[in-house]
């Protein structure tokens, strides 16, 4: 979309961002002379029907938020729809990041992490009180202000009580900081944002996640693998935040805190145990200081990623954009694309598929694709790890192109691809059960994926064995399905 003065009845004023699904400007509300955040979302990538539901989960953003009138989440004041775009006008946060805030100052003061928690599952139980589970609480969606103040953002695929956006058996949120049972196709409620919040606790107790991996193994170690105790980590944090922590994280939703306000009075009591005094909301003066600091970064970082897309730079060297002309027609196999949906999601979530979709008709590499995606992530780290999961695929995907149809002009199509198995769907349904005796509900999932990718019966057998994590479950389960051994 060209330069724009004007959304709707907003004078746009500045460009605060740009990612794959549209741009985020500054602008001003010039009846009541109001600063605001204008999120678009570029109706060009609804056209294909690849996301038809993406503009259904903008329009809940501001569903969700719009119902919500508290100082710990970005107020949400108008949708508009434009020529071009569709846009929430928001709350203008002079704040950054709780992740981009973690990059310049990994280790916090144990009394801030409980500062920032308190603002954080307080802001939680007043949504949850309003009937909105948020479902995608992460460290990329809790924006801290110059002053130290914790907001919650992007409720695009909140759960209202009365809405119907998403069926049982759908899998939604980011893999990183998803509840177990949002992995296995189940209903999330307030338990589930607990969890969520526990992810964020750990990371700021530790320094690191609890549960780190590819897109592909994540489901595992969320569901089936137990977190280090933060003071194994943190020596000097006391034995009391383990608890805390644990019970936030278990795997079980009738295990956690039923509450997001449970789990603040377990972070308070654990706080009051160890040190005999209540904890602030307020965080220190050293860490307020960082907070304008990292804001300030990440304002200047967000203007001049601006300044290079307006100027028709891509964000990183050699990199294309989301926007190319087509010069041929595309015709990916699909499982290619979901193996690369998966990896994509664990950084951006559901706009995942989206994106690419859209990057995907633009070019016949393999390379270029994930080049194209990776140049619209906002870190230097997540574009690294992103661009790592090329080596994940099978090596004669990526070089032959994949396995795509190409049809340019005054050619003839012609395939190119790495022979997969047709498993029948009976052997799928099977090998579900027998796998599920060892994984539990996630097996379904993992099978799915192997029948798409399996060059032969033996090979998709294999791969499943893979996934079990000692030699007699390996064993068990291939004598299960008949493979001699």
């Amino acid at each position: 979309m060209a330069d724009i003065s004007k959304l709707g009845k907003y004078e746009i004023t500045g460009v605060l961002g740009k990612g794959g699904m549209g741009t985020v400007y500054q602008g001003i509300d010039p009846v009541i002379e109001r600063t605001v955040a204008l999120k678009t979302i570029r109706k060009e990538l609804l056209e294909d029907g690849q996301g038809a539901d993406m503009v259904e989960r903008f329009k809940n953003e501001a569903r969700a938020a719009g119902r919500l009138n508290h100082p710990g989440i970005v107020a949400i004041y108008d949708y508009g729809e434009d020529e071009d775009v569709s846009f929430i006008a928001m709350e203008y946060v002079n704040g950054c990041g709780l992740n981009q805030f973690f990059k310049t100052n990994p280790k916090i003061p144990l009394a801030d992490v409980v500062s920032i928690m308190l603002q954080l599952l307080a802001a939680l139980d007043y949504a949850h009180e309003q009937g909105v589970t948020h479902r995608d609480i992460k460290s990329a969606n809790l924006l801290i202000t110059s002053d130290g103040k914790l907001k919650i953002t992007d409720f695009g695929i909140a759960r209202l009580d009365t809405s119907h956006l998403t069926l049982v058996g759908t899998i939604i949120g980011t893999p990183a900081s998803m509840a177990p049972e949002q992995f296995m196709g189940l209903p999330a409620d307030r338990r589930s944002d607990v969890f969520s919040a526990g992810v964020v606790f750990y990371e700021m107790l530790t320094g690191q996640r609890p549960f780190v991996g590819s897109a592909e193994t994540m489901p595992s170690k969320v569901c089936y693998d137990v977190e280090a105790p933060p003071s194994s980590i943190q020596p000097d944090l006391p034995v009391a935040f383990n608890l805390v922590s644990a019970k936030a994280l278990a795997k079980l939703p009738e295990e956690r805190y039923a509450s997001a306000r449970d789990f603040s009075q377990g972070i308070q009591a654990a706080y009051e145990g160890s040190f005999q005094t209540r904890p602030s909301l307020d965080v220190s003066e050293q860490t307020v200081v960082l907070t304008a600091q990292a804001v300030q970064a990440s304002m200047a970082a967000m203007k001049a990623k601006a300044e290079r897309a307006s100027a028709g730079q891509p964000s990183q060297p050699g990199q294309a954009s989301l926007s190319g002309q087509q010069s041929m027609i595309t015709s990916w196999h699909d499982a290619t694309l979901k193996d690369v949906e998966r990896q994509l999601a664990a950084h951006i979530g559901p706009m995942a598929k989206v994106m690419v979709r859209k990057a995907a008709s633009s070019t016949v590499d393999m390379k270029e694709l994930y080049a194209i995606l990776a140049s619209n992530l906002e870190s230097e780290g997540a574009r690294r790890e992103f661009l790592s999961g090329i080596s994940r695929l099978d090596p004669a995907e990526v070089s032959n192109h994949s396995g795509i149809r190409v049809v340019t002009q005054g050619m003839a199509p012609s395939m190119v691809s790495a022979s997969v198995a047709q498993i029948p769907q009976q052997t799928i349904d099977t090998t579900s059960r027998q796998l599920a005796r060892y994984l539990g509900p996630i097996a379904g999932v993992l099978v799915k994926k192997a029948a798409l990718q399996a060059p032969s019966l033996s090979a998709f057998y294999t791969s499943l064995a893979d996934k079990l994590g000692s030699d007699d479950e390996r064993r068990n389960f291939l004598k299960d399905v008949g493979v001699k051994q």
